[in-house]
């Protein structure tokens, strides 16, 4: 398993870092950075509208909100409640072709709001929101799979036919230590991102509900060697939360704009991730 941080550096306003040694090629990067979701969810990618209503899927990105309202009409798998939370998910669904599986049932929930040890919003999300919670022996994990996805999003798109995620977005809020994102390319694990890491790279303080530092958009952007098809969620504490993820396929439009070259429209996709912790 590798470890992925390298230097830190400030890039208009968001931090990049590799996931690998600089000089690799192959590095999957991140960088910390959105821009204001316009639909008071706080952060969202700079990669998508700040809306987060995606209006045309053949450019290649995706967003998981956990709203009924931006559910993206080509997925009949939109507005899934199965992991709302009663009274407490007012106008909350899984509205992305996601397939998630979790070792203990109630690992994954779906709400608005905060609750006191339980779960708090990311900063400025008066939206919906996904979080992870310990629902019996640590660590509990949830995994978010892109396997069927991947397989069949040619058929409703073509021209992404034969893509792989190359670009994952998420909001992470309250970053705490206790959590940890995974991404595999099937059952090896390719990469791995722990609160602790990103803390230290940021200088933020673990749970803190009103900090940029520990309350960031989350920009990974993979090389084809590092692919993957599935991201994995652990959490040993309460809890993990986190909202607006965004994936890019790697087969986008390219645009010519005036008056230089080529410009590759975005990068990647994928989406899923979340990290939280014990709230006070």
């Amino acid at each position: 398993m590798k470890t992925f941080f390298t230097k830190t550096k400030l890039i208009a306003a968001s931090m990049v870092f590799g996931l690998a040694a600089a000089s690799s090629v192959n590095a999957a990067t991140i960088t910390f950075g959105g821009q204001v979701a316009t639909d008071s969810s706080g952060l969202t990618s700079s990669k998508i509208d700040a809306s987060n209503i995606i209006s045309d899927v053949t450019l290649g990105y995706f967003v998981e909100t956990f709203d009924a309202a931006t559910a993206i009409p080509a997925f009949p798998s939109a507005n899934n409640t199965a992991y709302n939370v009663a009274g407490a998910s007012t106008g909350c669904s899984i509205n992305s072709p996601l397939m998630i599986t979790q070792n203990n049932p109630g690992i994954l929930n779906v709400r608005n709001g905060s609750v006191t040890n339980v779960a708090a919003a990311p900063k400025n999300d008066s939206t919906c929101y996904g979080y992870t919670t310990p629902a019996g022996a640590a660590p509990n994990f949830v995994d978010i799979d892109y396997t069927a996805f991947l397989a069949t999003i040619g058929g409703a798109v073509p021209a992404l036919a034969g893509s792989y995620i190359d670009y994952l977005g998420f909001y992470w809020g309250s970053v705490d230590r206790y959590n940890t994102f995974q991404f595999f390319s099937d059952n090896a694990l390719v990469k791995q991102i722990t609160g602790t890491e990103l803390l230290a790279q940021l200088g933020g303080t673990a749970g803190d509900q009103t900090s940029d530092k520990s309350n960031v958009y989350v920009n990974i952007d993979f090389s084809p060697a590092e692919a993957f098809n599935k991201l994995r969620v652990i959490t040993s504490g309460i809890a993990g939360e986190f909202d607006n993820i965004v994936v890019g396929l790697n087969k986008r439009p390219v645009t010519v704009p005036a008056p230089t070259g080529l410009a590759i429209l975005g990068l990647g996709l994928l989406g899923l991730g979340l990290g939280r912790r014990l709230k006070k």
